[in-house]
């Protein structure tokens, strides 16, 4: 059996006459056999091979001899043919096309087996669609499917891509499935980027000053599955990027800052992190962690994964901008696990103390209203840079994580008062010989390590102005203090 062809198979017993010839009538009609084929010969038992014949369909025969003058017939019988992969398949125009991704569609119908896979091939040249993007299939006979290209890893702005659809469709007559896809190639064009609108993000009242290193926006796009719509901007370090990311606010709907990050290419880790703590703006609805892991869409610089072995040697993929920081959604605590958003911190009795006693009194000080809490997290390389293998790569452990904190209350948009102090730590375990090592407090087994600073003295290690929309005349005094009881609660 196939496709095309059967093999029709008879016999007889016990004639009484001359058998002068065999064979078979049969149709795609039951008790309407209007085709007549004969056999070579009057043996029994006799067949024949059948052509031509319609792929999927049913078919219905009889066999036959003749005996003397007088044709006697055995019973109707049937077989079906088997199908052969029909799908037609279809572009249709990409929908959503912004500067840095597109939803592709595609159709398909007449499909005869079912669909085990559809998806799109795509490039920026129509003779060489390299990639390819998929989806689950269907059994349904025909139907439509779309995919998103640019969410990972995002497409150029205005550039002229190519896709072309495709599913893939079970063939019985060869037992396998077949790829079938559309005749023509589909195009569009991503659009321009905006040049407006990310700069306010850069003018925030506790951001550092960048404006002397910004020199484009190379990109932005949005990242639904974790609620963000990000911007990327190059620097005049071309191995450093500065990403914005945001959410959607759960009460306004509005585009709201989740937090910024300047990422090193060359330390595989962010420079700083900037975020804002405040209930109302940033509500905590204790959604949990994720601890999803993924490559920060914003950054197209080298390696993003940090320690591919972390938990192993020691160290652990230490959060910048904490998981518990953001919890307003679970969409935009997701964004606290990208690749940028880490760098190598020593577990034991450090990321798991007083950094983590220090992370969680920030979250109790969060105020709410018209009180913000300016958050500015980063790492140093100081003296020697030890290097731990991963992927290939040479990661580099920073020397040092730090956290400066700015608290600014406001009258209007003015404000009329804030409060400034900074803590540094070597990255290793802190563990004291005596109870009581508090993330404010002295570690005596690291040399007598005083964990608090100033502003002053974190921005001259790192070699940036943090704050710098906080008015110079409150400025100076918050940034130069070190009396941390304001913010402890601690003598």
């Amino acid at each position: 059996m196939s496709s095309t062809g059967a093999t029709l198979s008879g016999s007889y017993t016990g004639a009484t006459g001359e058998v002068t010839e065999t064979g078979f009538y049969y149709g795609t009609s039951s008790g309407s056999l209007t085709t007549k084929v004969s056999t070579n010969g009057s043996a029994s038992p006799f067949s024949t091979v059948l052509t031509d014949l319609i792929p999927g369909t049913k078919y219905y025969f009889k066999a036959f001899v003749k005996e003397g003058d007088k044709e006697v017939y055995g019973s109707e019988s049937s077989f079906t043919t088997k199908k052969v992969a029909t799908a037609t398949v279809s572009n249709s125009a990409a929908t959503s096309v912004t500067s840095s991704s597109a939803k592709l569609n595609g159709s398909f119908s007449e499909a005869s087996g079912s669909i085990y896979e559809t998806g799109f091939y795509w490039g920026t040249s129509q003779n060489s669609l390299t990639n390819k993007v998929t989806t689950d299939g269907t059994n349904a006979t025909s139907g439509s499917f779309n995919c998103i290209i640019g969410e990972q890893t995002p497409l150029n702005a205005n550039t002229t891509y190519y896709f072309k659809a495709y599913v893939m469709e079970y063939d019985e007559n060869s037992g396998q499935f077949v790829e079938r896809k559309a005749t023509s190639v589909q195009s569009f064009t991503t659009t321009s980027v905006s040049q407006t609108g990310w700069q306010g993000y850069l003018s925030d009242y506790g951001m550092p000053d960048v404006s002397g290193i910004i020199t484009n926006l190379r990109q932005s796009g949005t990242l639904s599955a974790r609620d963000d719509k990000w911007y990327s901007v190059n620097t005049s370090n071309n191995n450093r990027q500065i990403a914005i990311h945001t959410y959607t606010h759960p009460t306004s709907e509005a585009e709201t800052l989740n937090y910024v990050v300047l990422y090193d290419g060359n330390k595989y880790a962010p420079v700083w992190t900037y975020h804002v703590m405040n209930s109302t703006q940033w509500p905590d609805k204790n959604v949990g962690r994720n601890d999803d892991w993924e490559n920060d869409p914003a950054i197209n610089l080298t390696q993003q994964g940090g320690l591919d072995n972390a938990g192993t040697v020691g160290y652990s993929r230490g959060h910048l901008v904490a998981s518990d920081y953001r919890q307003s959604s679970v969409k935009q605590n997701k964004q606290t696990f990208y690749h940028s958003n880490q760098a190598p911190q020593w577990q034991n009795s450090f990321n798991d103390g007083v950094w983590n006693t220090l992370e969680q009194r920030v979250k109790t000080m969060t105020p709410s209203g018209t009180t913000m809490l300016y958050i500015v997290t980063g790492v140093l390389y100081e003296g020697t840079t030890t290097t731990k293998p991963s992927g290939g790569l040479q990661v580099p452990i920073p020397s040092h994580f730090y956290k400066c904190i700015m608290k600014c209350t406001f009258s209007g948009s003015t404000i009329t008062d804030a409060q400034g102090i900074a803590f540094v730590y070597t990255n290793q375990a802190h563990i004291t010989k005596n109870t009581g090592l508090t993330y404010y407090g002295t570690d005596h087994n690291t040399g007598d390590e005083y964990f608090v600073t100033s502003i002053d003295a974190i921005e001259e290690r790192a070699g940036f102005d943090f704050f710098a929309g906080v008015p110079s005349s409150l400025q100076t005094t918050a940034e130069s203090n070190t009396q941390h009881n304001w913010f402890t609660g601690a003598n």
